[in-house]
């Protein structure tokens, strides 16, 4: 991957990145609720977005070996994306294991955190020799869905555990803003705070720097820098694209169609539009790279029969509604959706099941959710009009009826009620409080 820019990676300058970190001071962190496993015998690996707080959670357990008595010396850390390192390969990464010994003589059990692991070209071979001589415990992350795919799998054959970790949820977004949600009185000033955070969480995103920066340019400014990043770092260099403004126009495409249908022939006609050539496969490939970064998620439509399912068009959704400010106006019910597939994402158990549910009446319901037991999930910012309330019950009423499930939930932006339609009990219930289970 990285070959024409090989240079070998000398024991002094692993001495030199080890020794900056052992001179480092894990800044206060605002707690993340990803529970990692530290005692598993397995390797840990933390995947996500880039800036989603991959290291954040890292620098969590680390704190957590810290307060458990682990020495300093046993921990140590390396960010493969520090210019030192660039072009480093596997087998680079004995010296590193040399010359931590050579520094700090460690005994006992080595915690290992390597950040940002993707950028070292087969690195899952070294890992697992690493692990199988039982001396280390290794937590790696990065911004590849390969540390979710079939391909770790096998290299490590089962000895790995993998958490997804996301933008703040918006439970940690109030956290973070030190906002105080529960017991909110309807009328209440801190109800209006409230709201107010939502609408920012909807059209800015809730990166952690996001949240917590203080003015819309700085916001914009850094959503930008995530963009670049995104698109020079890990997708045109990673997968060697020559396309380079067909897939900077398609990223612009799928970051401000989210929520909605992805038609690869819409895309082929807009490309066509502006006189430019690409092919269908090229356009689906782009599909799976922005797949493959975490920028873009992808929902199929419920069915039965998988023949049937993934024949269907599928729908996409972006990692943070932020990063589509960028290129176009937000919209306020798209964007909410857009927010419960993320929420869904996070609550997702292993044998839990997300997708969307198309009627033979034509209506359709955002979300069906869950393992055996599933949940009809409604998206909808205002239902105070009567034709949309009309339509959003109906489809509800109509896949609970041919499910044989009795009831459904519409999420709005504030609205709060309960209302029983052809004898299905249907709960409205506000974002914000559905949103945030652990404070109420």
């Amino acid at each position: 991957m990285y070959s024409i820019l090989y240079n070998m990676v000398t024991i002094e300058d692993f001495k030199y990145v080890l020794t900056l970190w052992n001179n480092y001071e894990i800044p206060s962190l605002i707690e993340r609720n990803v529970n990692i496993d530290l005692d598993a015998n397995k390797v840990i690996a933390i995947a996500g977005v880039r800036r989603s707080g991959k290291t954040h959670v890292m620098f969590q357990c680390i704190n957590a070996l810290l307060k458990r008595g682990v020495r300093n010396d046993n921990i140590f850390y390396v960010d493969f994306e520090n210019e030192r390192l660039i072009g480093l390969q596997a087998t680079d990464l004995d010296r590193l294991l040399i010359a931590h010994r050579e520094l700090f003589n460690p005994e006992g059990t080595i915690y290992i955190f390597l950040d940002e692991i993707q950028n070292v070209e087969n690195w899952e071979k070294w890992v697992r020799k690493i692990y199988d001589t039982m001396k280390y415990r290794i937590i790696i992350s990065g911004s590849s869905s390969k540390l979710l795919s079939r391909e770790i799998a096998t290299s490590l054959a089962g000895r790995n555990l993998t958490y997804v970790v996301y933008p703040f949820s918006f439970e940690e977004y109030v956290s973070a803003k030190k906002l105080r949600i529960s017991n909110l009185d309807k009328y209440s000033i801190d109800k209006g705070i409230i709201l107010k955070a939502i609408d920012e969480f909807l059209e800015y995103g809730s990166f952690p720097e996001i949240a917590l920066a203080s003015s819309v340019s700085r916001k914009l400014e850094v959503l930008s820098s995530y963009f670049d990043a995104i698109f020079f770092r890990d997708i045109l260099r990673r997968y060697r694209i020559r396309e380079v403004g067909e897939l900077n126009v398609f990223l612009k495409i799928i970051s401000s169609n989210y929520s909605s249908y992805f038609s690869s022939v819409k895309s082929l006609n807009y490309f066509s539009s502006l006189g430019m050539k690409i092919s269908r496969i090229t356009i689906l490939n782009f599909l799976e790279y922005t797949k493959s970064v975490f920028l873009v998620g992808s929902l199929e439509q419920y069915e039965k029969s998988v023949r049937k399912r993934i024949s269907r068009k599928p729908k996409t959704y972006i990692i943070d509604v932020g990063i589509s400010r960028l290129f176009s106006d937000i919209d306020k019910g798209r964007a909410l959706e857009n927010a419960v597939y993320l929420e869904l994402l996070r609550r997702k158990g292993p044998s839990d099941t997300i997708n969307f549910l198309k009627l033979k009446s034509g209506k359709e319901v955002d979300f069906i959710f869950g393992g055996r037991t599933k949940e009809l999930i409604q998206v909808s910012y205002d239902v105070s009009v009567t034709i949309t309330r009309s339509r959003e019950t109906g489809a509800i009423v109509e896949a609970a009826i041919s499910l044989g499930l009795k009831h459904g939930t519409i999420i709005t932006y504030d609205y709060e009620g309960t209302e029983t339609v052809g004898g299905i009990l249907i709960k409205y219930t506000p974002f914000w409080v559905w949103a945030t289970p652990g404070i109420h």
